[in-house]
């Protein structure tokens, strides 16, 4: 594509016009609320922006912090939407994130909003009393593929690009929480039931929308796009839940995620939900909020939250 601006400008820096966040508000007791925040403003396309929540300290320590990114098949959703109320009341602070959609960018597109997003929270740390080195990447469905990308693409700056006013700063998460994100385009129709919502290995698909093809016809690139093989014993600790029931993103991605990652030496755990279906209720239980918890704890060192 021809450029008509000169070879020395820098269109990183030609942002859109920062908007002005709202808050702090108390949108949740005892919590500081900060929505419309601003994170990146990339050229020619809308600015994106994220909602912070911030409990208040305990003891006056930094606050660990989960950048969410919600579901919605790549093309829909909010960054009101997820199940992570539960993690301001464990003492967690919550940056939940929009990015653009399926419809203004394909793969990395995503992807590189999700790092922008974590490199603002930790450039912004300090300012809003955020613990830096304890930052985790939650998301679900379409939004698990993009934090889970974020954690295992890090290290290929073709992918994750360089959006942003800190595009040098780190991208790295201490841990990932996930829930039934896709792993491997190629194979998402072999792990479907029969009955499933939605094939995905044809035109039109959420899955061609977001990679811009059907994957069978470009299998090396979505390949890369995928997440097995960026599988390597420096990830990060992953949690992974998954229903048995799930008719749109089948239990088999999350077991070739898990398989992948536990063969390569990193830290994973897969929790299998009994009848759950995609992004049915059972995500947002007890029973689920309890085992993240446990599981936070151990790999962030968090005695005495929640």
């Amino acid at each position: 594509m021809t450029s008509f601006l000169p070879a020395d400008v820098d269109t990183r820096a030609m942002q859109v016009p920062e908007l002005v966040a709202v808050g702090p508000l108390t949108v949740f007791p005892g919590v500081r609320s900060h929505l419309e925040i601003q994170y990146a403003g990339p050229v020619g396309f809308r600015p994106l922006t994220l909602d912070l929540h911030v409990p208040e300290p305990v003891d006056g320590r930094p606050a660990p912090v989960a950048v969410y990114c919600h579901g919605g098949g790549f093309m829909i959703g909010s960054r009101r939407m997820g199940p992570w109320r539960f993690l301001l009341d464990a003492g967690l602070a919550v940056a939940s994130v929009g990015y653009r959609f399926s419809g203004e960018g394909v793969f990395p597109t995503g992807v590189q909003d999700a790092v922008a997003a974590i490199r603002w929270v930790r450039s912004n740390a300090e300012e809003f009393g955020l613990d830096a080195a304890r930052i985790v990447g939650f998301g679900s469905s379409a939004g698990a593929y993009l934090v889970s990308a974020a954690a295992l693409m890090h290290k290929h700056p073709d992918l994750v690009g360089d959006l942003g006013p800190t595009p040098g700063v780190s991208c790295e998460l201490a841990a990932v929480v996930e829930h039934y994100g896709p792993s491997d385009f190629l194979h998402m129709d072999d792990d479907a039931p029969t009955d499933a919502v939605e094939l995905m290995d044809a035109p039109g698909s959420s899955i061609a929308r977001y990679l811009g093809y059907v994957p069978s016809e470009q299998p090396e690139r979505a390949d890369e796009a995928g997440l097995l093989r960026y599988a390597a014993p420096d990830a990060p600790p992953f949690l992974i839940f998954h229903g048995d029931d799930d008719h749109r993103v089948g239990l088999g991605q999350s077991r070739r995620l898990h398989g992948a990652l536990t063969a390569a030496g990193a830290h994973a755990e897969l929790v299998v939900v009994p009848g759950a279906d995609h992004a049915s209720p059972h995500f947002d239980q007890p029973q689920v909020h309890q085992a993240t918890m446990t599981f936070l704890r151990a790999v962030l060192d968090l005695p005495g939250v929640g």
